[in-house]
């Protein structure tokens, strides 16, 4: 059986241990609610999203074999301008992108991630804070 749930708690602890996300104050989180505070910031939420599994023989030994996105909320924020808080982001984002590409096996949690894909996903300003998230989904190969 694929435990979705490891595989999240892995890229969590991943991100979380990572000396310079760590030393940029990066606040990681897996499964809460969207961040809404920019003393938060930076800050990356991890999901789960769709997972596809395909039995690799039909009652036989052999482990099943399945593929999953893990979804990435990245978010920084400013006081100053919308600018300052994309460029803010963009730079959080990269942070994060690196740590990924040194462990494209999560830790052994995936055989290996196939790929990414990186939109934005909310732009908010409320009173004086810019507050700006993108989503990475992360599409990675697992197998039971």
């Amino acid at each position: 059986m694929i435990y979705v749930n490891s595989i999240t708690a892995a890229l969590t602890g991943i991100l979380s241990a990572d000396a310079a996300l760590v030393s940029s104050g990066f606040s990681v989180q897996e499964g809460e609610a969207l961040n809404r505070d920019l003393h938060l910031t930076p800050w990356v939420g991890v999901y789960h999203g769709h997972l596809a599994v395909a039995p690799l023989t039909v009652g036989g030994d052999a482990p099943w074999q399945g593929n999953v996105e893990l979804i990435l909320y990245v978010q920084e924020g400013s006081h100053l301008s919308g600018q300052d808080a994309n460029r803010r982001l963009n730079m959080a984002q990269g942070a994060v992108l690196d740590v990924l590409r040194q462990n494209p096996t999560l830790n052994g949690a995936v055989l290996a991630w196939l790929g990414l894909e990186i939109a934005p996903f909310r732009r908010d300003l409320v009173d004086d804070t810019w507050l700006f998230t993108n989503e990475i989904v992360l599409k990675a190969q697992v197998r039971a």
